[in-house]
Formats: C-alpha cells, sequence, structure tokens
C-alpha cells in the first residue's frame, strides 16, 4: 500500500506542475465519514446486469449488450468522480458525484464490457481528487483505506450473491486501478479464486511487475489468468526528470492494440476503433501506440478538431482511445476461458 499511495503522490506531482489543484483543507475524522453503503441495495451500485444503468450503453453502430446471457462477469471499479476540498470521501447517495461517475466513466469505460460480460460496478465512497494533493499527509491514507473497505465490502457481496463460480475479469481506471491492485493482491493471487480470474485490465496508474506474486502480465491477445497495464500519452511525451516515478523500468505496460509488451511501433490500421467524447461515434484507425519505457505513447488523436488537441498526457482517454480493441480483446479471452475450463 505505501509504495501505491507514492505512486498517487506522482500523478498529484504531475498536476500541480499544471496549477491544477490544491490540498484537502479539512482534518480527517471518522465521525465525519459518509454513512456505510448496504451493497444489497441497487441504489449502492452504479452497474448491475438486471439494472437499467449506463453500463448498458452500446454506440450506435450495430454492438450488442449481451449482458442476459453473458457467461462471465465483470467487476469494475470506477476512477475518481468526487472533486472538492472540503471532505475526503464521497456519499455515495451524491447525485453530483454518480451523475459524473455514471455519465463518465460508466458509459465510457465500463460499457465495454457489456459485449461478454454482465457488468457489476459498486459505488464507494472514493477519496476526493483533492487527496491526491495531500499525499504527505497521513489523513490520506486512511481515506483511501476506507474507500478500499467498501470496493472490498461490495466485491465480497458481489462473490457471495451473484458469483456462483462464474469466470471474472477485473477491471478499472486510476483510483480505481489503486483498489483493483490491492483487491487482487487480497483474493485473487495465489488464492484458489484464482482459477475464476479471466483477466485483469487496470490502467491509469503504474502498476509494477512485482505487485504480484503469481498473476503473471499478459502477453498475448487470449492468455488469461493475467493483467494488463497502461497510461497513455503523446507520442513523444517526456514528463519532466522531476516528476517521474522511481524504478519506472519496473513499471508494466501492455500494449492494447497487440495486447503484449513488444516495444515496436504498432500503426494505426491495427486500431479497430476509438469511442468519441459523445460515447456515439466510433473512430476506427484512431491512433497508433508504441511503448515507450513507463508509458504508452499514442500519435495525436485522428479526430475532428484535433488540430486543437493540446494534451499531452491522455489519461482521461485510456479507454476510450482503444474501445475497441479492448471490447474484442474481452471477447478472445472470455471465450478461450470457456473453452479450456468449462
Amino acid at each position: 500500500m505505501k509504495r501505491t499511495i507514492f505512486l498517487l503522490l506522482f500523478t498529484a506531482l504531475l498536476l500541480q506542475a499544471c496549477g491544477y489543484t490544491k490540498a484537502v483543507k479539512v482534518a480527517w475524522d471518522p465521525a465525519n465519514n459518509p454513512p456505510i453503503p448496504d451493497y444489497s441495495d441497487s441504489t449502492a451500485w452504479a452497474a448491475l446486469p438486471d439494472m437499467k444503468d449506463s453500463a448498458d450503453h452500446i454506440p450506435a453502430m450495430g454492438l450488442i449488450d449481451i449482458q442476459y446471457t453473458a457467461r462471465a462477469d465483470v467487476f469494475f471499479i470506477h476512477p475518481t468522480s468526487y472533486f472538492t476540498r472540503k471532505h475526503w470521501n464521497a456519499d455515495i447517495h451524491d447525485e453530483k458525484v454518480n451523475d459524473h461517475t455514471d455519465e463518465g466513466t460508466i458509459t465510457h469505460q465500463a460499457s465495454v464490457f457489456n459485449g461478454s460480460c454482465r457488468v457489476f460496478a459498486p459505488r464507494y465512497r472514493q477519496t476526493t481528487y483533492q487527496a491526491f494533493f495531500s499525499l504527505d499527509n497521513p489523513e490520506a491514507t486512511e481515506a483511501f483505506k476506507l474507500a478500499y473497505g467498501d470496493v472490498k465490502a461490495a466485491f465480497q457481496y458481489y462473490l457471495s450473491h451473484y458469483n456462483n463460480g462464474r469466470p471474472i475479469i477485473i477491471a478499472s481506471h486510476s483510483q480505481g486501478t489503486v483498489m483493483a491492485v490491492w483487491l487482487l493482491q487480497e483474493f485473487f493471487d495465489g488464492t484458489p479464486l484464482q482459477k475464476q480470474l479471466v483477466a485483469a485490465y487496470i490502467t491509469g496508474m503504474p502498476v509494477y511487475n512485482d505487485d504480484f506474486t503469481f498473476i503473471p502480465v499478459c502477453d498475448s491477445a487470449s492468455q488469461q489468468q493475467c493483467y494488463v497495464s497502461w497510461r497513455s500519452f503523446l507520442y513523444g511525451h517526456e514528463p519532466p526528470e522531476k516528476y517521474q516515478i522511481r524504478n519506472r523500468e519496473n513499471v508494466v505496460v501492455v500494449n492494447p492494440l497487440t495486447w503484449t509488451t513488444d516495444t515496436g511501433f504498432v500503426a494505426p490500421v491495427h486500431n479497430i476503433g476509438g469511442l468519441g467524447k459523445n460515447a456515439e461515434t466510433i473512430y476506427p484507425q484512431v491512433c497508433g501506440t508504441e511503448i515507450h519505457g513507463d508509458l504508452l505513447w499514442v500519435t495525436k488523436p485522428d479526430i475532428p478538431g484535433k488540430a486543437l488537441l493540446w494534451m499531452k498526457n491522455y489519461h482521461r482517454a485510456d479507454y476510450n482511445l482503444y474501445w475497441m480493441n479492448i471490447r474484442d480483446n474481452v471477447a478472445v479471452k472470455v471465450n478461450r476461458y470457456l473453452e479450456e475450463h468449462h
């Protein structure tokens, strides 16, 4: 956990260098924590397979949501959608936060799995985005631990009430990946449950090659019981040296256009399609990719208005840029898993 907190600090420093935000200005007090989620209540979930929700979304291009017949599940841990300096952890019944979660990451990220999996995405008392700028404060650790406690409780509820021995994918982004790494370490790495793991898609935060003892890095499209990770940056961009992470040579990067760790350039022709900002448009051959050290370099996305794209960190598009490739790969892994284990 300590190393993960350091990685959060690295991300904070990158954004802080742009004058992006400020630290949390209140003390962390357990007495002020929001109510504990009740995962037997559907309102404690952003997505459930038998609930109408944003994970049901499909772009208008003939894709199909097969959650009612899917033979595998995805447990998706959403990224940060809570932005305040007034509190450390979000209330899962905050409508503004939930709208941000549902209209943003559930629609754009969790929905990619509905072509092969039932989608389970818990709401949790996520740590505020501003906490990433307060990591020198020990109270930040308490805030992240509280968030993970909810994710863990949701996963235990899922196992007890929904799973019934079905294959599982763990998927996440950003703060969700912090939670996912801890969840995989506690529940899957070297445990009997690892046999049910199809794969883990844990993106948007550095993941190290020694974070897991028994779960390997995926190095082929059909490999199962493994994990993939990447962080997207504009091709040719290197963060300033003072903002680079330690031991960056040990960070895992899998290329989502090839599903290998090969470092050669992969041309845009291999990109089946990225999901547009409106979540309705698929842009074929939207970008090429190349693994560069601890980063996934991405050519400037070929989308309308690309001349106005000024950002060099494509963190928010870690799923969108390769949306169709991810969707297809999930199908490949799930189908191969079912062939080999059922």
